[in-house]
């Protein structure tokens, strides 16, 4: 192959979503420690970047109007909160006994759908709209649900709330604000050529360090593993081809399923695990960090089952 043929592959390769993304769960897995050390710093930063970017994609006029679309809300909120976040409590209270890992599930349960919703659901020819609105709605909503299921299931005096808040508004507040502001100033057209490259390795980094972090559980604790890899695969793809199926039964169109499954099987992995990273430590931190690999392995999976017609 010549060389520039060569060199438009490799162009091509570290611009796609899937392959980043691949490549972070295998560099956790392979290289861990130390250097996901030196990018957990990076974590927090790194998702208020996203978050931001991500909020471009909203308009003032689609936050100022969400109280008018109810059904997309709702309907997100119900998808994202009860349905995704009740089967992962329930399975880990039934299959998990400790306490830190039970923990973990209670911050991945209680956060809102992946920061990238909205451009998964794009690539994939979702309901963009329904995304729009629904994401943004959850990410609002988040501010007081987030909160209100970690004092629930952790009790307030297991949690620092204070601490807590702070890191919402950081990862959900202030980007939305930062996002208004770079549309008001016009700098948002100059960033949207590279929104979707920093986007995809602001990622990149956030995942491999989640993993990287927690990579020696990955090859020792097999029978925590495997429980904790049961509650990741259904939350992904089982509780996806339930949603798929559900919609085809009720013939919601193709678009609108595409939505409602990123929407009832993704979290925001980064954002649980810079909450329990944070204010819980590494090993509460596993089941993001596992639930991760699975659901970016179910992501790339919806984009060859969803392959967006050209």
């Amino acid at each position: 192959m010549p060389v520039g043929d060569r060199m438009k592959v490799i162009g091509r390769l570290v611009r796609n979503r899937n392959s980043i993304l691949l490549l972070a769960i295998v560099l956790g897995l392979s290289v861990g420690r130390p250097l996901a050390g030196w990018t957990e710093p990076s974590v927090l930063p790194l998702l208020a970047v996203v978050m931001t970017l991500s909020a471009l994609n909203v308009t003032s006029r689609e936050l100022i109007t969400i109280k008018e679309m109810p059904w997309p809300v709702g309907l997100s909120l119900l998808l994202n909160y009860l349905v995704m976040g009740g089967v992962i409590l329930l399975l880990a209270w039934w299959l998990i006994d400790d306490i830190h890992l039970r923990t973990g599930f209670v911050v991945f349960a209680a956060v809102p759908p992946a920061a990238g919703v909205v451009s998964f659901s794009y690539s994939l020819g979702g309901n963009l709209v329904f995304s729009l609105i629904g994401m943004t709605a959850a990410y609002l909503a988040a501010l007081f649900i987030t909160p209100g299921i970690m004092a629930l299931f952790l009790g307030t005096g297991y949690l620092n709330t204070l601490n807590l808040l702070t890191i919402l508004g950081e990862l959900i507040l202030i980007p939305i604000v930062l996002s208004r502001i770079l549309i008001a100033t016009r700098l948002a057209a100059r960033i949207k050529p590279w929104q979707g490259t920093i986007t995809n390795w602001s990622f990149f980094v956030v995942i491999y360090t989640i993993i990287g972090l927690n990579r020696q559980a990955f090859f020792r604790e097999f029978d925590i593993l495997a429980l904790i890899i049961v509650i990741a695969v259904v939350t992904s793809f089982i509780l996806g081809l339930a949603l798929y199926n559900i919609a085809t039964f009720l013939r919601v169109s193709r678009e609108t399923s595409i939505s409602m499954i990123l929407m009832g099987t993704t979290k925001n992995y980064g954002l649980a695990s810079g909450i329990l990273l944070t204010l819980f430590g590494e090993r509460a931190a596993l089941p993001a960090s596992v639930c991760a690999v699975f659901g970016i392995l179910h992501i790339v999976w919806l984009g060859f089952r969803f392959r967006k017609d050209s």
